[in-house]
């Protein structure tokens, strides 16, 4: 009887066994939530989770903490890890265009995904944490992708949710598909394929209609727990999106890319609740008004009428890395100030892509994805010195920067 109890006293005691509290200072704590910025912050982290974000001196005081490791940080700014809203560089570049059809409800990039590939060692080291890996835009629609974090040693651990969203191509590339694809053909091609992939989520649920493999990843937009991400530009493209993807359809899309003169859909953008993930192309020439202009600027006249505004680099169009830089190059030319440069590639794509409950921002509950940097990130001359991923230290410039 006592070997018995021996052994079951030994079995349970890992899963008893808390893990430690650690307390990161900083100079500067950028939240991405209600705390914004903290001068001479602190964030406290047990496993993958954070458990207290405040400043340093209130959270070195409280009980709970007792006994806490405390790493000083020094003067640097400790920010959420950033979250791409579309990357193709998570798993084999070969594999995100396979063109069987217009549309192609039934594929996902979950079977290329490549943890540690050079591509998202470099995003660690660019302060990127979370993406949004999905098909490329050779068609209609690629298919599904997936959140992953950029950091893991197998597909299991990277995974955040797959399906993570569907892919679409409004229009823009899937016209080289074949001869007569026009937008015309491409608008009724998506419309249809989308009602026929809902009207099969209601009639399974209802026992109408059998398992379908095709459309199996629908019940994610049904429920409204997956979005869409849909790569449009252009005014007409964007106003078309937006008007058949929410409007017509009730689906959680929001606009992947929105350059050229897509900004003129703001007002719409704004009525219909679709946010903008802008990028990588930040410039254009506006024939009409004769000058250049900043595509998220165009955007940016609308966030007070509650647009939501990030960034993509659509790598590796643009390196991965190179995510802050859109969000600076959108701040230089005319939306708004490093704040809202940094709100847009942490919490707003987090928000986008339904994981804000996940990463994102610095918030109690929330899994540890941050990022110690030199300045403010949306600073060119600032440099990533650490970065965490759900609790675990997975770069360290003072081992080895990569650039």
């Amino acid at each position: 009887m006592l070997k018995l109890i021996l052994s079951t006293i030994s079995f349970l005691a890992p899963a008893q066994v808390q893990e430690p509290f650690v307390v990161l200072k900083a100079a500067k704590v950028f939240t991405a939530a209600e705390q914004d910025m903290i001068n001479n912050g602190a964030v406290v982290v047990r496993g993958q989770k954070i458990i207290a974000v405040g400043r340093a001196v209130e959270v070195l005081a409280d009980d709970r903490f007792e006994g806490a490791e405390v790493v000083d940080l020094g003067r640097n700014w400790l920010c959420p890890g950033a979250v791409e809203a579309h990357n193709h560089v998570a798993g084999s570049l070969r594999d995100l265009n396979d063109n069987v059809y217009l549309t192609n409800p039934g594929q996902q990039t979950y079977e290329v995904l490549e943890p540690e590939n050079p591509y998202l060692l470099d995003s660690v080291a660019g302060g990127i944490t979370s993406a949004l890996f999905i098909p490329g835009s050779g068609s209609n629609m690629g298919g599904f992708g997936m959140l992953v974090k950029t950091a893991g040693e197998t597909v299991e651990e990277m995974v955040v949710r797959a399906p993570g969203s569907l892919k679409v191509a409004q229009a823009g590339n899937p016209e080289r598909y074949g001869f007569g694809v026009g937008r015309a053909m491409m608008n009724w091609n998506t419309r249809d394929t989308l009602e026929k992939g809902i009207q099969w989520v209601h009639d399974y649920r209802a026992g109408r209609v059998p398992f379908n493999p095709m459309y199996e990843n629908f019940q994610g937009l049904v429920d409204k727990t997956v979005p869409v991400s849909v790569h449009t530009q252009i005014y007409q493209v964007v106003m078309q999106t937006i008007l058949m993807q929410k409007r017509d359809l009730g689906l959680e899309a929001f606009v992947d890319h929105g350059t050229f003169d897509g900004f003129k859909t703001g007002s719409l953008a704004v009525e219909y609740d679709v946010p903008v993930m802008n990028g990588p192309r930040q410039f254009w020439f506006d024939r009409s008004k004769a000058q250049i202009i900043g595509n998220a600027a165009g955007w940016y006249e609308h966030v007070p009428d509650g647009l939501l505004l990030g960034y993509n680099t659509d790598a590796p169009v643009i390196p991965q890395e190179e995510l802050p830089y859109q969000a600076a190059m959108g701040v230089r030319l005319g939306a708004g100030d490093s704040r809202d440069g940094l709100l847009g590639i942490t919490r707003h794509p987090a928000i986008a892509l339904k994981m804000d409950d996940i990463a994102g921002s610095i918030r109690p509950g929330l899994e540890a994805d941050l990022v110690l940097w030199t300045g403010n990130p949306v600073d060119p001359r600032s440099h990533v010195i650490m970065s965490w991923v759900r609790g675990k230290l997975v770069y360290d410039a003072m081992e080895g920067r990569r650039f």
